[in-house]
């Protein structure tokens, strides 16, 4: 077993190493993501959509399951304000109109058409509403490619197309926040250059001699260099989410569990300080 261990952590080891010796030489900037910050997987989601899936495919990623983490929540939000208003009789706003609209599935004009509508049906229903409203929002905005919410999203390139324009098919990129990193993916697309030699005018200083073109020029030319980076941050942040979705969970119950953990550690100490006084004090042992 210990010459197990012991082979183990040498290869381990060898790994590590190599995989240092192979990135020496590139410098990666510090992404910064962070998969809490909703608004920022929302546009890294619409900037993925638009630049991006038109090559290359998330097929461990479905639309609705997007929709759901990202999109679902300012929906439910916006009804809870909306409803609140109308409980307090305030003004309703067109964007209050809208999300009692979505909560009812149907369009509502006024405050009192919405309270009776709303009177008529359960949460569930409401609930179910404001999800189908949601699949509607991401079929507008999101879904260029496919028919149904609950399909993959598949690149729009076909491989036959990718091999002859670009001489390879270009790779799904589900997985490519967890074997890259996101250090990585964000220097790489700031890093492109111009190169009169290359097929599409660019090269990278990340992987040389890349078959992708500067997709993002269009976003690097028409806004600042803090915009542009904050929009490849997003981008990353978006993919870093979608390489492992459950992180978002998993994340939030993690903080929950250590929480419970440190106050579970404060009442087993007080009641440890509480048994032992017997044994330091008690008939076993004389008080100093």
């Amino acid at each position: 077993m210990k010459k197990l261990l012991t082979i183990a952590s040498v290869l381990v080891g060898l790994t590590i190493s190599f995989n240092l010796l192979a990135n020496s030489d590139i410098h990666l900037d510090h992404a910064n993501t962070d998969i809490r910050n909703q608004k920022s997987l929302q546009n890294g989601a619409q900037l993925f959509m638009n630049y991006c899936s038109g090559c290359h495919s998330l097929s461990f990623m479905r639309y609705k399951r997007i929709g759901k983490d990202l999109f679902l929540g300012d929906i439910v939000s916006a009804y809870k304000q909306a409803k609140t208003n109308l409980s307090n009789d305030n003004p309703l706003s067109h964007s209050d109109l809208q999300a009692l609209s979505n909560a009812i599935d149907n369009p509502v004009n006024n405050a009192k058409e919405a309270e009776k509508m709303l009177n008529n049906l359960s949460d569930d229903v409401i609930a179910e509403n404001l999800s189908k409203a949601t699949d509607e929002m991401i079929k507008k905005n999101l879904m260029f490619n496919a028919d149904k919410v609950g399909s993959p999203i598949i690149a729009t390139m076909s491989k036959k197309g990718a091999e002859a324009w670009f001489g390879t098919t270009p790779p799904d990129l589900s997985l490519a926040a967890r074997s890259k990193g996101t250090d990585w993916i964000y220097t790489y697309l700031r890093s492109f250059y111009k190169d009169d030699s290359r097929p599409f005018g660019v090269n990278n200083k990340v992987l040389a001699n890349a078959s992708m073109p500067d997709v993002l020029w269009h976003l690097k030319q028409s806004k600042s260099t803090k915009e542009f980076n904050q929009d490849v941050r997003d981008i990353t942040n978006f993919l870093d989410y979608v390489s492992e979705p459950a992180k978002l969970v998993r994340v939030d119950l993690g903080y929950k569990v250590l929480g419970f953990l440190f106050i579970l550690f404060i009442l087993a100490y007080l009641m440890k300080k509480e048994y032992w006084k017997d044994v330091k004090y008690g008939k076993w042992r004389a008080k100093d």
